[in-house]
C-alpha cells in the first residue's frame, strides 16, 4: 500500500512541477525564432548558394553529365561506372547520378523556399536591414528559378514545390505542364529584377546581381520560342546601368586569376579553402568535408592527371570550317580550349608561365585533351582535385549569341551579325561579311555556339531546344564507330528511382519505367 501511495505523490508532483519541468533554453533556437536579424537570414541565403557544392552539381559530377550528353567530351578509359553511362547513353532510372542531380536541384529550391518564408516575415528596423531583405529575396528567387529552369529541360514535368509548407508533402504530384514551370520561373526572375543591385562591393562580389536574373529570363523567354520578349531582356544588359564586356583574353574566362570579371554574368564560386576536405566532392558536404567549396573539374578531365576525358572529335571538328570563300579555316579558339594535333589547332606546348620552362604536349600519345578550365599554363600537374577556378555559368558572349539567335528568328540578320563578330572579333576569328539567309545565319550561329561556349555544358541543352539533338549525337557517334546510341525516350532524363520509391504520385505519373 505504501507502494503504491509513494507512486500516487510522485505522479502528482511530476503534473504540479510540468511548467517547471519544459522550462524553454534561451539560448537555443526554432525555426520559429531564428530568422530575426541581418545576420542570420544572410546564412538563411548563404546556405542556398551552398547547393551548387552538392553531389551532382558544380563540385564535381555537373560537368561531366552535361558535356558528355552533349558530346562535347568523349569517355577515356579511367572513366568507369555511372559516369561512364553517359557517354553511351546507357544510364537509367537508378544511376546514382542523376539521382543526386535531382536531389540538389530540389534542396535548392528547398532552401530558396526558406528564404521566402522566414526572411519574407522578418520586419526590418533600418533602412540598410530592409534593402538587405529586399536582395535576399531576390537572390533566393533567382537560384529556385534557376533550378527549375534545369529541371524543366533535363526531366520535363517535374513537381512544383514553392512554399516552405511543401516541405511535409513527399508525396507531390507531377506539375501539369511544363508552362506552370515556365511560369513560375519567369515569375521568380522578374521579382528578382526587381530586388537586385546592379553590383555589389568587393565583400560581396559573386552573388547574383540584377544582370544574372534579366540573363537567365531572357534565356528562358528564348527556350520557350518568345524571341521578342528575350530580345528585349539581351538588350537592357547590354546597356547601361549594366557595363558589361568581352574581355580581352579568352583564356582568362577560365583561370583563377581574372574571376568576377567584367564578362562575367553569373559565376558559381569555387575555392580551395585550407583544412577543409579535399576529397569532399565524393559525398562530405555536410558531415565530413569541413566546408570545402571546390572543384575536381581540373583534376579529371586533366591530361597529365586523372585523364577522365578527351575532346570529342565531334568538338575539334567544329573548329574547322569552311570561311566565307570556301578555303578551309582553323578557328583560333582551338588552341585555346584544347590541346592536339596541329593540324586541328591544338595546342602543342604547355607550361608557358612554368618557372623550369615550357614543355611539349604528347598529342601523338595523348591525343585532344582540354586546355580550357585546365592549369597546364601554369604548373605541370594540378596533383590534387582542388581546383578553385570558378564555374563560369552565364558569360556575357554567351548572352550576346543568345541575342544573335533571337534576332535571327525573326529576321534581322545585320544585327545578328554585328553580334556574332563582336564575339569573334575578341580572338581574332574573320569577320563574316553577311549570314546571307535565316537558314545559313542559324548554321553560322549553332556552330559560333558550339565553339565558343565548348566544354561549358551549353551544347546539350542547346541541341535539345534546337530539336536536332538525336540526329546530331547519332551521327557523331556513329562517325567514330559507337553506334547510334541516342534514342528518343533520350530527349528528356529519367525521372530518378529515389523519387519514384518515395513518392507515389510521380511513380504513378512516369511512362516505360523512364519519365
Amino acid at each position: 500500500m505504501q507502494r503504491y501511495t509513494f507512486i500516487l505523490m510522485m505522479i502528482f508532483l511530476t503534473s504540479c512541477n510540468e511548467d517547471q519541468l519544459n522550462l524553454k533554453n534561451p539560448n537555443s533556437y526554432t525555426e520559429e525564432t531564428y530568422f530575426t536579424n541581418a545576420d542570420q537570414c544572410v546564412q538563411a541565403i548563404n546556405a542556398t548558394y551552398a547547393g551548387f557544392y552538392f553531389q551532382g552539381l558544380f563540385a564535381r559530377e555537373y560537368y561531366f553529365i552535361f558535356d558528355l550528353v552533349g558530346n562535347d567530351a568523349e569517355q577515356a578509359p579511367p572513366l568507369q561506372g555511372p559516369l561512364a553511362e553517359f557517354a553511351n547513353f546507357t544510364y537509367g532510372p537508378g544511376n546514382e547520378n542523376i539521382n543526386r542531380l535531382w536531389r540538389s536541384y530540389y534542396r535548392i529550391i528547398l532552401r530558396a523556399n526558406l528564404v521566402f518564408d522566414k526572411v519574407g516575415k522578418w520586419v526590418p528596423t533600418t533602412d540598410n536591414d530592409n534593402n538587405l531583405r529586399t536582395r535576399i529575396l531576390g537572390e533566393a528567387g533567382f537560384l529556385r528559378a534557376w533550378a527549375y529552369f534545369d529541371l524543366v529541360n533535363i526531366f520535363g514535368r517535374v513537381p512544383i514545390k514553392d512554399s516552405w509548407e511543401d516541405r511535409y508533402e513527399f508525396e507531390s504530384p507531377r506539375a501539369d505542364s511544363i508552362q506552370q514551370i515556365w511560369q513560375l520561373i519567369e515569375k521568380d526572375l522578374t521579382l528578382a529584377i526587381e530586388r537586385l543591385p546592379v553590383s555589389y562591393n568587393e565583400l560581396n562580389k559573386g552573388r547574383i546581381t540584377q544582370g544574372a536574373a534579366i540573363a537567365l529570363l531572357g534565356k528562358a523567354y528564348l527556350y520557350q520560342q518568345k524571341w521578342q520578349d528575350a530580345i528585349q531582356s539581351f538588350s537592357k544588359i547590354e546597356n547601361f546601368p549594366f557595363s558589361y564586356q568581352l574581355i580581352p583574353n579568352f583564356e582568362e574566362n577560365f583561370l583563377s586569376l581574372n574571376e568576377n570579371n567584367e564578362e562575367s554574368v553569373f559565376e558559381v564560386q569555387l575555392e580551395h579553402v585550407p583544412g577543409t576536405s579535399t576529397w569532399y566532392m565524393f559525398g562530405g558536404q555536410e558531415w565530413w568535408g569541413g566546408g570545402a567549396t571546390h572543384s575536381g573539374r581540373a583534376m579529371e578531365y586533366g591530361w597529365n592527371d586523372w585523364q577522365n576525358v578527351f575532346v570529342s572529335d565531334a568538338a575539334v571538328n567544329a573548329f574547322n570550317y569552311a570561311d566565307e570563300t570556301g578555303k578551309q579555316y582553323i578557328d583560333p579558339r582551338s588552341s585555346l580550349t584544347f590541346y592536339g594535333s596541329p593540324l586541328k589547332g591544338g595546342d602543342i606546348d604547355y607550361c608557358n608561365h612554368c618557372s623550369d620552362g615550357t614543355k611539349a604536349y604528347p598529342y601523338q600519345i595523348s591525343g585532344f585533351r582540354w586546355k580550357k578550365y585546365c592549369n597546364y599554363e601554369y604548373k605541370e600537374k594540378e596533383g590534387l582535385p582542388e581546383g578553385s577556378t570558378n564555374a563560369r555559368v552565364i558569360r556575357f558572349a554567351d548572352v550576346l549569341l543568345m541575342h544573335a539567335e533571337a534576332l535571327i528568328e525573326i529576321g534581322k540578320l545585320e544585327d545578328a551579325q554585328a553580334l556574332i563578330n563582336r564575339v569573334r572579333q575578341r580572338v581574332g576569328a574573320f569577320q563574316y561579311s553577311t549570314l546571307s539567309s535565316i537558314e545559313n545565319a542559324k548554321i553560322i550561329l549553332q556552330r559560333e555556339r558550339q565553339i565558343e561556349l565548348c566544354g561549358e555544358q551549353h551544347r546539350y541543352f542547346d541541341l535539345l531546344r534546337w530539336g536536332t539533338i538525336h540526329q546530331t549525337i547519332n551521327a557523331e557517334k556513329l562517325a567514330t564507330g559507337r553506334g547510334t546510341p541516342f534514342r528518343k525516350k533520350h530527349l528528356l532524363f529519367p525521372i530518378p528511382q529515389s523519387e519514384k520509391d518515395l513518392n507515389s504520385k510521380v511513380a504513378s505519373d512516369v511512362t516505360d519505367d523512364w519519365n
